[in-house]
């Protein structure tokens, strides 16, 4: 609709947004989320397979849009920057360069012999749990103003939520914490939150993708590695609970690599607070999947899968289709 009614719609919207910008003011209106539960597969009764889509008003995107983009040019501009290893919100950066770093510095350090190791982290609802106070503290060391702060404190602050099925509608819920999901500036404000996570871990490589982030290290054999991954999960947990994050150790593994198996063990330890995590040879790591002897063999299978199910369903939908609808696939 805002499309179709661009030339009438452009001034009052822009107007509206110059005045939250210039007020310091967040529009109420535009705070509260409708939440729709999608099944993911399974259990329709289950809510475990459910997946909360949260829906914000569209207008609201339009000025997060507006507002992120002058984020990310003073990150661009200043010597405010965010931290190299973040590969998220940066000009020519996307989760394929990140792959391809991870993986060939994984090479690298194999080519000097031993064991790399790296944990994959897994945030217990990370956007949801983001501390407001901390983040806007955060936010200074970014020389962010005093009036893009007001503007974002507004932003985060007296948010609600409701669940909408079909034409049923809960209660409202307040959320006196955390990042609005399914928003344009969520991602990137917790990008910032998490900047300086490395810095709790020198001994060790860090590397982010908005909330996607791996650590790893090089050892000789990988007893040695998971003593180094256990002592840097330590930093990292009191780090975490500093800054109200949690880590799902359900969800977090570790994961060994070697051109060899001559310097792996039996059974490599890597702990968290005393409980030992997951130990896996295959990982899906922005949508790559990543094995052991980064042979991307499983990652091949995958694709070559996709292609041959796609290439059937056209087959089967050939002849209700034009020539040119068929060229344009």
């Amino acid at each position: 609709m805002l499309k179709d009614l661009c030339s009438s719609l452009t001034r009052p919207i822009t107007k509206i947004i110059n005045l939250s910008l210039s007020q310091k003011t967040f529009p109420s209106t535009w705070k509260p989320a409708i939440v729709s539960p999608i099944i993911k597969s399974g259990d329709l009764h289950s809510m475990s397979n459910y997946r909360p889509i949260s829906i914000l008003p569209t207008v609201s995107k339009i000025a997060e849009k507006l507002v992120a983009k002058q984020i990310i040019n003073h990150l661009d501009t200043t010597l405010y920057s965010l931290h190299p290893m973040q590969f998220g919100f940066r000009a020519n950066y996307s989760t394929e360069t990140a792959t391809c770093f991870f993986t060939e510095n994984i090479r690298i350090l194999l080519d000097r012999g031993g064991v790399v190791g790296a944990v994959f982290l897994d945030l217990k609802k990370a956007f949801d749990t983001v501390n407001h106070k901390i983040l806007l503290s955060k936010l200074c060391n970014f020389n962010f103003s005093s009036d893009a702060l007001q503007w974002i404190d507004s932003y985060l602050t007296d948010r609600s939520q409701l669940v909408k099925v079909q034409s049923f509608k809960s209660a409202a819920l307040s959320l006196p914490t955390g990042i609005p999901q399914g928003s344009i500036l969520g991602p990137l404000l917790f990008s910032l939150y998490i900047n300086d996570l490395p810095s709790s871990c020198p001994d060790v490589s860090v590397q982010m993708y908005a909330d996607d982030t791996v650590v790893y290290v090089r050892g000789s054999n990988s007893s040695q590695v998971a003593e180094k991954l256990t002592d840097a999960m330590v930093n990292i947990t009191a780090w975490l609970k500093y800054s109200c994050l949690q880590l799902n150790t359900s969800k977090t593994v570790a994961m060994f690599f070697n051109k060899s198996n001559n310097n792996l063990t039996a059974e490599p330890d890597v702990f968290v607070s005393g409980e030992r995590l997951q130990i896996v040879s295959e990982y899906k790591y922005l949508g790559v999947i990543l094995d052991s002897n980064l042979s991307f063999k499983s990652h091949i299978k995958r694709v070559c899968n996709r292609i041959k199910f796609n290439l059937s369903n056209f087959r089967h939908i050939r002849h209700q289709m034009s020539t040119q609808s068929a060229k344009m696939y």
